[in-house]
């Protein structure tokens, strides 16, 4: 059994949020990518045009899970390795359970699932609401929702988003020069 770490500090909020602005940046680059290769595959096994897309919704529906799944993969891959995403790297954060080691399988996923609920809806949400009016109470909803993962982090204890405090897990600012790996390794048990 491993012994815990030394508990190191919770990142700042300013890095924190610094460290998400840049992953919404990657995850951004990361969408597109996936989206063009969505897009192929589509044209490739169906033979028709991408603008076929948005003409069926099992298709949108496809394409949503497709995106949702591999950027899911994405996450909870980084997180599991060494707890840090390229972002979270480049701002010496990193996830950790409560007790300073790599977080569970289940840990990652309840963060991803929790996060992305409060996050992936507020873009298509003011995107719609630019073209119609009527869009515009879910996109002050999807921006509320935005916003509760800080207010929570405003509130609680330990100053952790709402999504960590859900996982059980944490974000911790490394020291510099350290490794992200020899700081938390998952159990193998």
């Amino acid at each position: 059994m491993n012994s815990p770490t030394p508990t190191l500090p919770a990142a700042s909020w300013l890095r924190r949020f610094t460290a998400l602005i840049y992953e919404m940046l990657l995850t951004g680059a990361l969408l597109l990518v996936l989206a063009g290769i969505f897009n192929g595959l589509f044209q490739l096994l169906t033979g028709q045009p991408v603008t076929a897309l948005s003409q069926s919704w099992l298709a949108q529906a496809l394409h949503f899970g497709w995106l949702f799944g591999l950027t899911g993969l994405y996450f909870v891959f980084c997180w599991r390795k060494s707890g840090q995403t390229l972002a979270m790297r480049t701002w010496r954060c990193q996830l950790q359970d409560r007790h300073g080691q790599a977080p569970s399988l289940r840990q990652c996923l309840i963060r991803y699932v929790v996060a992305a609920l409060c996050y992936v809806l507020v873009l298509p949400a003011w995107l719609l609401a630019r073209h119609d009016a009527g869009w515009l109470p879910l996109a002050w909803l999807a921006t509320g929702l935005v916003l509760l993962p800080w207010c929570w982090a405003f509130i609680a204890r330990d100053r952790q988003l709402l999504q960590d405090a859900l996982a059980g897990t944490r974000i911790v600012l490394l020291p510099k020069g350290s490794r992200a790996a020899s700081s938390a390794k998952p159990d193998t048990q």
